[in-house]
């Protein structure tokens, strides 16, 4: 009797004892499994929030990218030696005064399309065509006065800006027109009367015969964006001729590396002007400083060079404070350098 309870007890320890290694292995198990779930719910976790990082951080480049590259502003990817910024230009963010500014900045390469010949003259300073696009108010031509240089203002044609802009003016003897053409954004596109490439030769004359009837004594005119328009053949074509039937030459303001406007200045056996430097794209005084040093260095080397700028606060304050950056060279209005240098 003794002997039986004696092996019953033994067996119930045994059976515990098993139940207690069945538990710890199931527990056991339930931790390896919890362990590999948790590790694979972090792993997505992980690739899920670095994908969306990436996303991110994409987003971020991409929005860089459009606000410093085509105040562009658009311009073409290929030519010359030494990288330059251009711009397109767009509604407000360029310009901060009104509808229309150039703000769109890409980097590109921009050469002269032919070799220039001109060379600095022993005992004269070279010199340096200063324009300033996107006029359209009083204050902006004042602002202008107020420097130290002769200054080119190339002023828009009446706009939602200013409704009589042209009356600008009136009583000015050196400026130029800044006429809108197509670019390749149809934010910056929304500017009044511009100019596209399906417009056709008879809107083209049209709007041609206006801008003179706007400005009856004007002789230049420039292009504001126009990387799409200037880059079309039959376009520029047209405009080109009846630019030149009604006594205007067409200055390129080059936002596009593109451009046929040399091959129309040739076969129209006109030359070839076209801006040398944008001052500011970037508008921080350093970064016009820089600019307008670059643009003294290509006079110094040529005998003259084209700088563009617009009415920024920021391009005044850096103007008004390039007095001795700007002693090795002579500023020359347009017409005057125009002149001097191709006899008309």
């Amino acid at each position: 009797m003794s002997t039986n309870k004696h092996g019953s007890a033994k067996q119930r320890v045994q059976a515990k004892r098993q139940k207690q290694k069945k538990t710890v292995r199931r527990r056991l198990s339930f931790s390896i499994l919890g362990f590999i779930g948790l590790s694979t719910l972090l792993g997505f976790a992980f690739l899920l929030g670095g994908g969306a990082q990436q996303d991110h951080g994409t987003k971020k480049s991409a929005a860089r990218t459009m606000n410093v590259a085509m105040k562009s502003k658009e311009e073409g990817k290929h030519r010359s030696s030494e990288a330059v910024v251009v711009a397109e230009e767009y509604p407000q963010k360029e310009e901060k005064i009104g509808f229309g500014l150039e703000d769109m900045i890409r980097k590109t390469q921009h050469p002269r399309p032919e070799k220039e010949s001109a060379v600095p003259v022993k005992g004269k300073k070279p010199r340096l065509v200063l324009i300033i696009d996107d006029v359209s108010q009083a204050r902006q031509l004042q602002a202008i006065r107020s420097l130290p240089y002769r200054i080119t203002p190339s002023i828009f044609p009446p706009s939602q800006i200013n409704r009589h802009s042209n009356l600008l003016a009136k009583n000015l003897k050196h400026y130029m027109i800044h006429l809108p053409l197509e670019s390749g954004s149809k934010k910056m596109n929304r500017f009044a009367k511009t100019l596209f490439v399906d417009d056709g030769p008879a809107k083209i004359q049209a709007r041609v015969k206006e801008i003179r009837r706007l400005f009856p004594k004007a002789r230049f005119v420039n292009n504001h964006t126009g990387s799409v328009f200037t880059s079309n053949y039959p376009a520029m074509a047209h405009l080109y001729g009846d630019l030149k039937r009604e006594g205007f030459v067409f200055l390129d303001s080059r936002t596009t590396g593109r451009s046929v406007v040399p091959r129309v200045s040739k076969e129209y056996h006109t030359p070839y002007v076209a801006r040398d430097v944008f001052i500011d794209n970037i508008q921080k005084r350093s970064a016009i400083l820089s600019q307008l040093k670059r643009a003294v260095r290509i006079a110094e080397k040529r005998g003259y060079a084209i700088a563009i700028g617009h009415p920024h606060p920021a391009t005044f304050d850096a103007l008004r404070h390039a007095k001795s950056l700007l002693a090795p060279v002579e500023t020359v209005y347009f017409d005057e350098f125009y002149r001097s240098r191709f006899g008309e």
